[in-house]
């Protein structure tokens, strides 16, 4: 084996797992609400994501160091010498090709992980009527807890499906409104991702009315602040004219600004009072929105990671599987090449002694011309000078059996004056043709 093709690709191995491992970096969310972001349920749900999301890489850093190592030592050039016929050829390209698919598995696998699931209430609301029973007024429970449409068994085979019931009887289960948030109960019917939803609806619907009534009385009041301020000084002005000068006119001014401050005056409290009960409205369903928001946050969250969950194993269960096609499609693969059992067939032969036997018959005669080829690379090629290697070179060969195949092995005189003196040529690592 070529140690050089191995140092690479321990190389190559090491830089794809420091890569595939580095750690990814999130902003931490302010603390707040009746859900803080920053709270032990979601921080531990952020915690898991990250957790899955980093096993997984380097779950496929390892299946690639094997893939490097197996790959990387392989002579890929050799096929070229490569005879297709059957059924060696089915070894060979079955077993690559068995390789590659383990190979494209394992990244299908891994990608699945980084996948987004659930990204909205819709969605989660849609998973979850796809495996609980519903009627008319939504979904069904039976003494507190969600009737299921699927059975446990048919979950055992999909990991996915798995983490789906057990999301389903989390969020629906007894504690659904610690999880959904308070006061969604309906009909008789404990807490529901379609209660949630239209609790959220509702308050959006309150607040977009309530948010233009606020403003329009927060323009309105500070009209009316303003008017009565100037007409405040109006009167001031007035009365102190009337102090230094007495004339009759100035009591019917000062009466008129009077009558229209005290009428300005009155619709300002009106208004502050209107503008003050409906901030608290607003206010109100603020605060509840707030907290409705929160809870929608963390069952997101909730769900996300179960559903991450069962991706992850499904994806541990397909990274196995190709982990076993990869192995297997490198073996079949490597033992069809060329040289792969060279080395077995000619090692015998320096560690036996043949007792002597009287030369066969030669085919031909002795000293027949010949061409032939050494391919760059192989062991032949060290004991010839470079520039014969990879081009036809005469030779002479000793005729001792039956003609060689073109791909060898065979043994010749080689009476190039560069490259003169005898080589011998495994099967595989070059080419042989006599001339007549």
């Amino acid at each position: 084996m070529d140690f050089s093709k191995l140092t690479d690709a321990a190389e190559a191995m090491r830089k794809f797992v420091e890569t595939a491992a580095a750690g990814d970096k999130e902003e931490e969310q302010p603390p707040g609400g009746a859900v803080p972001g920053n709270s032990a349920a979601t921080q531990l749900a952020r915690d898991a994501r990250r957790s899955y999301q980093k096993t997984a890489r380097w779950m496929l850093a390892a299946f690639a160091a094997v893939g490097v190592l197996i790959f990387g030592s392989l002579p890929f050039a050799a096929i070229a010498n490569v005879e297709l016929t059957w059924p060696a050829a089915l070894w060979l390209v079955g077993g690559l090709l068995v390789a590659v698919a383990g190979i494209v598995a394992a990244v299908i696998a891994v990608s699945l992980v980084n996948e987004p699931e659930d990204v909205s209430l819709g969605e989660l609301d849609c998973d979850l009527r796809a495996i609980q029973k519903t009627d008319d007024k939504g979904f069904v429970w039976v003494n507190g807890r969600p009737v299921l449409t699927v059975h446990k068994l048919s979950a055992m085979w999909n990991p996915k499906l798995e983490s789906r019931i057990e999301l389903t009887n989390i969020l629906h289960g007894p504690e659904s409104s610690a999880h959904l948030g308070p006061n969604l109960e309906a009909d008789d019917r404990p807490a529901s991702v379609t209660n949630l939803i239209r609790k959220l609806g509702e308050l959006e619907s309150e607040h977009a009315k309530l948010a233009p009534v606020v403003a329009r009385l927060t323009v309105s009041t500070e009209s009316y602040e303003k008017r009565v301020a100037s007409l405040s000084t109006l009167l001031e002005e007035l009365r102190k004219r009337r102090s230094e000068h007495a004339e009759p006119t100035l009591d019917t001014e000062i009466n008129a600004a009077s009558s229209m401050y005290a009428a300005a005056a009155t619709k300002l409290d009106s208004e502050q009072a209107a503008l003050t009960t409906e901030k608290q409205k607003l206010a109100e369903v603020d605060d509840l929105l707030k907290r409705y928001d929160d809870h929608r946050e963390l069952v997101l969250a909730e769900s996300g990671v179960m559903q991450l969950r069962g991706t992850f194993h499904l994806a541990r269960r397909v990274l196995a599987a190709a982990a076993v096609l990869t192995l297997l499609g490198g073996t079949a693969y490597a033992l069809s090449l060329p040289g792969a059992t060279t080395k077995a067939e000619a090692t015998p032969a320096k560690t036996t002694t043949p007792a002597p036997k009287p030369a066969p018959q030669a085919a031909y005669a002795t000293g027949v011309p010949a061409t032939v080829l050494v391919h760059e690379g192989t062991p032949a090629a060290r004991d010839l000078p470079k520039e014969c290697v990879e081009r036809s070179l005469p030779a002479i060969w000793i005729g001792t059996g039956g003609v060689p195949s073109a791909t060898g092995p065979f043994t010749a005189v080689v009476t190039d004056p560069t490259c003169t003196g005898e080589i011998t040529v495994p099967r595989g690592e070059g080419r042989f043709a006599l001339t007549r």
